[in-house]
């Protein structure tokens, strides 16, 4: 049996994620080391706000999805939990940051700047996902983008108002789970917080910012209220796995018969008889405020438009 550190913690779960990035020494540690920014301080600007809702899948509290934070200069830096598998998933981070870079220029219109000055003022937007499936063909567990030269690996990086050195115009990481090992050559700083996430058993000291992240983690720890949230985020979260497990099984029974017309029929027929939980499942999730509509629609594979109607 693989061995974990907390036999009830599910840290990738949305919840428990925005609880750790709630605190903003773990969330400014995370940021340093991932991506390598001499981080002073951070402020959370979404991410970490419960809200009351009229849900079925949460009475009384929800939380939204991703975190946006903002370093001491200014710099923003998207963090986003990923769990199941999304073809697009790298285009929809890349969306996100150019939304974010399109919303900071609107404020600044508001604040009168002409728009051919609009550059001058001009922030980084950068990106960090933790996800459980693996979106690259290799065995490293880390991948860090940038902008480069395509002969001399040179970075692209430009003046930024208010940071004295020049900063990357990109810059997205992903950390892939299932790639973990505990013999991994990358630096330790960037492996405990796999050893994290991913609910594996520490292999050197962590340090007193991992640890503070680590009981976090103990629900037994947790108020009432927020113990509450988690039994009933909990019942969503296993029926919603429970369906992906299922069209999964489908999928492999299929492909393992080697029929293209099986495959069809194992995925009809798992789709068929899971569709109108699943629908449900989603909508009460969204209602809750668990998923944007967008991603909802996403998980579904039909329109916001088409989707509304289940709302």
């Amino acid at each position: 049996m693989e061995k974990i550190r907390h036999k009830d913690a599910r840290p990738m779960m949305d919840l428990m994620a925005k609880k750790i990035f709630s605190d903003t020494e773990i969330t400014a540690e995370f940021i340093r080391d991932i991506l390598e920014l001499p981080v002073e301080s951070v402020k959370i600007l979404d991410g970490t706000q419960i809200h009351v809702t009229t849900s079925k899948i949460l009475p009384n509290f929800t939380t939204q999805v991703d975190v946006l934070a903002e370093l001491n200069d200014k710099t923003q830096v998207v963090i986003e939990i990923q769990v199941a598998m999304q073809v697009d998933f790298i285009k929809r981070l890349w969306l996100y940051i150019c939304e974010q870079v399109s919303q900071n220029l609107d404020e600044y219109k508001k604040d009168g700047i002409d728009t051919h000055y609009l550059s001058r003022e001009l922030i980084p937007v950068y990106a960090v996902a933790i996800t459980e499936e693996n979106y690259f063909e290799d065995d490293r567990a880390i991948h860090n983008f940038s902008l480069r030269d395509s002969e001399t690996k040179e970075e692209l990086k430009v003046r930024v108002k208010g940071i004295e050195e020049k900063r990357n115009l990109v810059q997205i990481a992903f950390l892939e789970l299932k790639k973990y090992k505990p013999e991994m050559k990358a630096s330790y700083n960037k492996v405990r917080w796999m050893e994290l996430f991913g609910n594996k058993p520490f292999t050197h000291q962590p340090g007193n910012i991992i640890t503070k992240a680590d009981r976090i983690l103990d629900v037994k720890e947790w108020s009432k209220e927020d113990k509450a949230m988690f039994d009933e985020y909990t019942r969503a979260w296993d029926g919603w796995n429970a369906h992906l497990a299922y069209i999964k099984e489908a999928q492999e029974q299929a492909k393992e018969q080697g029929i293209e017309q099986g495959l069809q029929r194992g995925l009809e027929q798992g789709i068929a008889q899971e569709r109108a939980k699943t629908i449900n499942i989603i909508a009460d999730l969204v209602k809750g405020g668990l998923l944007t509509k967008e991603m909802g629609a996403s998980k579904l594979n039909i329109s916001e438009k088409e989707f509304e109607k289940y709302l």
